[in-house]
């Protein structure tokens, strides 16, 4: 039965009349159009899941009260909660892209440090928000944003490995984190 399946190779026989070959046309596109469909699904949850966490994290576990106490003065280079949760969105935004061209390329598989850094910095930003906006336990809350800060870096060194692109899409978290992590800083001093 298995050999009736069989296909015979043609020789490159002059005496011989050529068949054009069959339109595989149809059936690269209807592949292509698969695998398109698969990458666009897998993007869209990899920028889903670290949007909704931030998302998560500022609806359910902040109270913008407890951002900056309300007694001191602000000064100017310190950005009000609406301008923090904004940065922290587009921070995931980007993270997650990088994540998708990271795991695109097998790079999870060949580098799992790299997935378990990228865990742990979703896991830092869900902590620093219920830490800093929600309990208003600023010194805890720096040490959650420089162990984010470092999970960025090794982000960094690992993606680049994998996709340049990538590694550049961290750069802007890893500038918007050193940013939050002085802030807080400043923020425990009063």
């Amino acid at each position: 039965m298995a050999s009736t399946e069989l296909k015979h190779r043609k020789t490159d026989d002059s005496s011989s009349p050529t068949v054009p070959a069959a339109d595989n046309g149809g059936a690269k596109k209807a592949k292509n159009k698969a695998i398109t469909k698969r990458g666009l699904k897998s993007l869209a949850l990899a920028i889903t899941i670290p949007m909704s966490l931030t998302l998560l994290s500022v609806f359910l576990l902040s109270n913008p009260k407890n951002y900056y106490p309300a007694s001191a003065a602000r000064p100017f280079w310190i950005p009000s909660a609406k301008v923090v949760n904004w940065g922290s969105l587009t921070s995931s935004l980007l993270m997650g892209v990088a994540a998708w061209l990271v795991w695109a390329e097998g790079g999870f598989h060949a580098k799992p440090n790299a997935l378990y850094l990228y865990s742990l910095y979703l896991a830092l930003c869900v902590a620093w928000y219920a830490l800093v906006f929600g309990a208003g336990a600023r010194r805890l809350g720096s040490l959650a944003c420089l162990g984010k800060t470092a999970a960025l870096v090794g982000c960094d060194r690992l993606f680049r490995g994998v996709n340049p692109i990538a590694a550049d899409l961290v750069k802007p978290c890893l500038v918007w984190s050193v940013f939050l992590t002085v802030v807080n800083l400043t923020m425990v001093s009063l």
